[in-house]
C-alpha cells in the first residue's frame, strides 16, 4: 500500500494491456474517427458536436457523486484512510490546475474549428454514457471513469498525432487531446479510478471491475457509430 494509493500492486492485478489494447480497437475500429484523423472536417465537426452532450455532462456527474468514508475506513483503517484520501485530492486539484476544464477545452477546441454552437442534441449511446456516470454503485462508477480515461487517451494518441486532423484547427493544435497525454508527477486520473474501483468493490476479482471497464469501452465505440450515422451521414 503506498501513500497516495489503497493498493500498491493495481498494475498487476488488473489486464492493464488487455484492456489497453481493447481502448485502441474501439478507438481505430469506428468510421467517424478513422475518418476524422484523415483530414475529413465534416467527421470532426460530427465528433465535437455528438460528444460534446456527454464531455460537459461528464464533469457535472463527477462533481455531483458523493464518496462515502465509512467502507473505506473499515476495510483499510482510519489513519490510512484519511492519508491516502487527502493524497489522492492534492493530486485531482494539482491535474485540475494543470489541465483546466477538459469541457472548455473541448468547446474552445470547437471554435477554433468553426463551430459556433455546439448544441445539446445527443445520441441515445451518448446518453447512456452520461447516464453511466450517475450510478451510485461506486466500483461501476469508477470503472465507469476509467473506461472513459483508457479511451480519451487512446482518442487523443490517435487523433494527436495526425496533421491531417489538427490542421483542421485554425491554432494547428487539438488541446483537449493533448491534455490527455501529459504526464503526471503523482497518480494519474486513470491510476486513481482503478484503485478507488477496487478499493470500494467487496474484492471478489478484478475479472468484475475489467468487465465494467470494457462495457463502458463498447458504448463509446457504439456512440461513435450512432454520431456517425445521424450527424456525419445527415451532413
Amino acid at each position: 500500500m503506498t501513500g497516495s494509493s489503497f493498493h500498491a500492486d493495481n498494475a498487476v492485478y488488473f489486464d492493464l494491456t488487455s484492456l489497453r489494447q481493447a481502448a485502441t480497437g474501439f478507438v481505430q475500429g469506428a468510421r467517424l474517427l478513422r475518418k476524422a484523423r484523415a483530414g475529413d472536417k465534416a467527421a470532426a465537426t460530427a465528433l465535437k458536436i455528438g460528444f460534446w452532450p456527454f464531455v460537459e455532462g461528464f464533469e457535472l456527474a463527477i462533481d455531483q457523486q458523493v464518496l462515502p468514508r465509512e467502507p473505506l475506513a473499515r476495510k483499510f483503517g482510519e489513519p490510512v484512510m484519511r492519508r491516502v484520501f487527502v493524497r489522492m485530492a492534492r493530486s485531482v486539484r494539482e491535474m485540475k490546475s494543470e489541465e483546466g476544464s477538459h469541457a472548455a477545452h473541448w468547446r474552445k477546441d470547437a471554435e477554433c474549428l468553426g463551430i459556433r454552437e455546439l448544441g445539446n442534441d445527443c445520441v441515445p449511446a451518448v446518453q447512456a454514457l452520461i447516464d453511466s456516470a450517475y450510478t451510485k454503485n461506486l466500483p461501476r462508477f469508477f470503472a465507469t471513469l476509467a473506461g472513459t480515461e483508457f479511451i480519451a487517451e487512446e482518442l487523443a494518441r490517435f487523433l494527436v498525432d495526425s496533421e491531417d486532423f489538427t490542421n483542421l484547427f485554425t491554432r494547428r493544435r487539438w488541446v483537449w487531446g493533448e491534455v490527455h497525454l501529459a504526464p503526471h508527477d503523482g497518480p494519474s486520473h486513470l491510476e486513481i479510478d482503478l484503485d478507488l474501483a477496487r478499493a470500494y468493490d467487496n474484492g471478489t476479482s478484478p475479472a468484475a471491475i475489467e468487465r465494467m471497464v470494457l462495457e463502458t469501452m463498447s458504448l463509446f465505440r457504439k456512440a461513435a457509430d450512432e454520431v456517425d450515422a445521424s450527424l456525419l451521414v445527415a451532413s
